[in-house]
């Protein structure tokens, strides 16, 4: 027998016990259970599958089993996981990490946990399920913004290294490419405000093909909490800008890479820079940009060094980390 559990909401008694037909809990008994509110459970469920009910004439009943995953699942998001990273991990592993206590400020208790050669030994071996799999569980046990300093950055260095060495071909770099942008993916959706605030728009010019490091810095953008309006790479130049003007983006952010075609590469730069709005600063990055510092402020550009300045643009943008 259930033994009656009641408490009150808005001066109204609800009842905690299980429907005696079915045995589940409706969705208003469960936000009680479990002190997650009404329209968080049913954004968790919709958005991120984190439990199953089953379902009624009535609506949702969630069983015994639910009631134990959500409270694990917002034990760790209190404490700084993102839902959409954990919410599909299975409830032994949730649990391992909420009996852990794995603090997405303590560094030193997660120095096993970060190593990027299982996301190099996976693009090795073409695996990208496997590499997929492995930054999801990088994503479960760190915050939006330790994942790219920690995982992506090393990451995306130990790739171009590697296709620099001729460990990695260009298929290689590709399936990280797609690896980075199914997790920005993710983290988008995760982050993406609901104050209507101005994104970034994130592009390369014509002829840069490498996108790796763009995606780290619309990342690391996305982990602020600005939108991201992220384009991918070899766009034209009015369309960079059309997706600025159209989206009333706050800034751009360019990544090149390539020495090859600096002074075409230059052009795109100055033509972008001169045609936005007013007031719409143009941020380029990465090792070409490096290496032409008076020719990018000439294009109207300001050069950023490394994601440590860059973090620092966007804090200036209304990033809050």
């Amino acid at each position: 027998m259930f033994v009656q559990d009641k408490r009150k909401t808005k001066g109204f008694p609800v009842d905690l016990t299980p429907s005696t037909s079915t045995g589940g809990y409706p969705i208003r008994v469960v936000a009680r259970l479990t002190g997650i509110p009404v329209d968080t459970l049913r954004a968790w469920e919709r958005r991120y599958q984190a439990v199953e009910p089953v379902r009624d004439e009535r609506g949702r009943l969630y069983g015994d089993s639910d009631i134990r995953r959500l409270k694990l699942l917002r034990r760790l998001v209190e404490r700084g996981h993102a839902i959409g990273r954990v919410a599909r991990l299975e409830e032994a592993e949730l649990g391992a990490m909420a009996e852990a206590a794995l603090d997405v400020g303590d560094r030193n208790r997660r120095a096993d946990v970060v190593d990027v050669r299982v996301l190099l030994d996976a693009l090795d071996a073409y695996d990208l399920a496997a590499l997929e799999r492995r930054l999801g569980k990088f994503a479960a046990v760190l915050s939006t913004r330790e994942l790219v300093h920690e995982v992506v950055l090393p990451f995306m260095h130990q790739v171009g290294e590697g296709w620099q060495v001729g460990r990695f071909r260009v298929a290689q770099e590709h399936l990280a490419a797609v690896a980075m942008r199914d997790l920005l993916g993710g983290m988008v959706r995760t982050h993406a405000p609901r104050d209507g605030r101005p994104g970034i728009v994130f592009a390369t010019p014509p002829g840069e093909r490498h996108e790796l490091g763009l995606n780290a810095a619309a990342m690391l953008a996305a982990a602020g909490g600005i939108p991201v309006i992220c384009l991918g790479a070899d766009l034209p130049p009015d369309d960079v800008v059309e997706a600025a003007r159209r989206t009333g983006a706050q800034a751009v952010v360019l990544a090149i890479t390539m020495g090859e075609g600096i002074a075409r590469t230059l052009d795109a730069v100055c033509h972008i820079s001169s045609s936005l709005p007013e007031g719409v600063p143009t941020f380029a990055g990465g090792a070409a940009a490096e290496s032409h510092p008076d020719d990018l402020r000439s294009a109207g550009a300001i050069l950023v060094r490394n994601f440590d300045a860059l973090e620092q643009a966007y804090r200036s943008l209304g990033a809050r980390y």
